[in-house]
């Protein structure tokens, strides 16, 4: 099941399920049909849905059965040629963000190649433990939204990944509990400014404003029992020539052990998102490959569809603005 956040017009967000080509709304959906077939008190009697991404991620198994029952009835309305409430043609939504501000954001690296690949030494970390960074819940962007291009940088980078969302907390699970708490995936960007990146992370604290500027998610979620964690194909193309493939078999870890290692004395809750890192591959900086203001990006991830962004202009800050600015090729400082 493709799950959606969406808004039609200037309209608030809406939870939905994505069904070839229209967006249904299940809690509409039902109340409409029981309206239709019982009466205007019947609509109050529908089966409850949930109206909201993370709450629907909360309902489990019960919630995804009404959503289904949903996605039947409105199929059949459009069989017999019947116009339904809470049913929109795909060209007539926005596609948000899947969790517009998700609770908490982490971004693992979990790739073999993606760990060899990028330039630095591989410590015996990475095979320890999983092992990430955490992102700025408010800077999340969903499809066709352009990807913003700090002053403060001259190599924008994209990054291939794939992630996905809790459907329930807990603290100090097993890797068997945690399977049981993931609610599906969505495609991830995590937007880099590589010179400023490397240049703060010769400190040896990790990455700040080389990340914390701009990350793209969507276009939907893909529920697990449609997933195969370990067979996904990706692509990465930049104004629509293929720069990357691959798949998300190369990991080192698991959903589940990366999720009970972030249970590890440490509470997680329903609606966080948690990134397996880069594709091998999947970015610019593994390329020598760089994006520039303009160009579109799109990232496929099989049974996702594509996040499609356009690169957004430099900014431009008042002088004087902000603190002293770094001189020099920090890249090539950092690698030299």
């Amino acid at each position: 099941m493709k799950l959606v956040t969406f808004s039609v017009g200037a309209g608030a967000p809406r939870f939905g399920v994505w069904d070839d080509d229209h967006v249904i709304e299940p809690a509409v959906v039902l109340r409409a049909d029981q309206e239709r077939r019982n009466g205007t008190t019947a609509a109050a009697r529908a089966p409850e849905v949930a109206t909201e991404m993370v709450a629907f991620f909360e309902s489990g198994a019960t919630g995804r059965q009404t959503a289904g029952a949903a996605v039947e009835v409105a199929r059949g309305y459009a069989a017999r040629g019947d116009a339904l409430g809470g049913v929109h043609p795909i060209g007539d939504v926005r596609l948000l963000a899947p969790v517009p501000r998700p609770r908490r954001i982490r971004d693992y690296l979990t790739y073999t190649e993606h760990a060899a690949g990028s330039g630095l030494a591989v410590p015996p970390a990475f095979a320890a433990m999983p092992i990430c960074y955490k992102c700025n819940v408010e800077t999340i962007i969903g499809p066709d939204e352009p990807l913003l291009w700090p002053s403060y940088t001259d190599q924008l980078d994209f990054e291939l990944e794939l992630g996905f969302f809790t459907s329930g907390g807990g603290r100090d699970l097993t890797p068997a509990e945690a399977a049981g708490k993931i609610a599906g995936v969505t495609i991830f960007n995590d937007v880099s400014a590589r010179d400023i990146q490397f240049y703060e992370m010769s400190l040896t604290i990790g990455p700040s404003k080389g990340k914390d500027f701009c990350t793209a998610m969507g276009p939907c979620v893909l529920t697990m029992d449609e997933v195969d964690e370990w067979a996904v194909r990706m692509t990465a193309r930049v104004n629509g020539e293929v720069w990357a493939s691959g798949s998300t078999k190369n990991r080192q870890f698991s959903f589940a052990e990366v999720l009970a290692w972030a249970s590890l004395d440490e509470t997680v809750y329903p609606g966080e998102f948690l990134a397996l890192g880069t594709v091998g591959g999947g970015c610019g900086l593994e390329l020598d490959r760089w994006i520039r203001p303009g160009d579109v990006v799109e990232l496929e991830a099989e049974g996702l569809g594509v996040l499609r962004n356009p690169v957004g202009a430099k900014q431009i800050v008042p002088a004087g603005a902000g603190v002293p600015s770094y001189s020099g090729s920090p890249r090539a400082a950092a690698h030299d």
